[in-house]
């Protein structure tokens, strides 16, 4: 598929690029632009510590094999790709703000089925929708930042892979931990907790003007 793409999908005589002759973008970023980077790396520890720790969980509450209960995340999986693909499309009317927070009310929702679930097909349904509900907050907390940057897209972006790493390091870990002393069901009510945290940050920093100004 790569050769595939590499063939038939590359852009033909693009421009070279050239770097900004006054280098690197720098400079101090805004209040809300923070906010929405702590709203990035509430978003993402909660995607990877479903996605390291969900097998757990099914294996804990319907009593599946370890092998099944990996081969479950598929779904997860799939939930993430569709979103993805199609999310974007059934939100088009909403704005960025909007959509975010509908995502992460869908996530809430969906993994509260997941959590309180104890069959194997409503667990694998709950999956597919928290993938669905997953699959465009790093896209809309992207955009939110880029639009709190006053046109710094580069910094912007730069400075959010530091949330990503951050949550991709921390939290499965932090969920490990908190397993290990109460049980993985009780451990992941840190997620319910995470996607409350990030809905406040999306209240307390309206983007709608700044994305409109910085698409303009």
């Amino acid at each position: 598929m790569l050769l595939v793409l590499y063939i038939f999908g590359r852009q033909k005589g693009v421009d070279d690029h050239e770097p900004d002759e006054h280098g690197p973008q720098t400079g101090k970023l805004s209040r809300n632009y923070w906010l929405s980077w702590i709203g990035l790396y509430l978003s993402i520890s909660g995607e990877f510590a479903i996605s390291f720790w969900a097998a757990s969980l099914l294996t804990d509450r319907v009593g599946s094999s370890a092998a099944l209960a990996t081969l479950s995340l598929v779904a997860y999986g799939i939930g993430v790709c569709m979103g993805r693909w199609f999310t974007g499309r059934v939100l088009a009317k909403f704005d960025a703000d909007q959509q975010l927070m509908i995502s992460l009310i869908f996530q809430f929702i969906a993994f509260a089925l997941f959590w309180s679930s104890h069959t194997l097909w409503l667990s694998l349904l709950s999956l597919f929708l928290v993938g669905l509900g997953i699959s465009v907050q790093f896209p809309l907390f992207s955009l939110r930042m880029i639009a709190f940057s006053d046109g710094r897209p580069d910094l912007a972006i730069g400075k959010s892979s530091l949330a990503a790493g951050g949550a991709i390091a921390s939290s499965p870990l932090l969920l490990g931990i908190l397993g290990d002393h109460f049980g993985i069901s009780r451990a992941y009510i840190m997620i319910p907790i995470l996607l409350i945290a990030a809905m406040v940050i999306v209240v307390m920093t309206p983007s709608k003007k700044y994305v409109a100004k910085a698409s303009a």
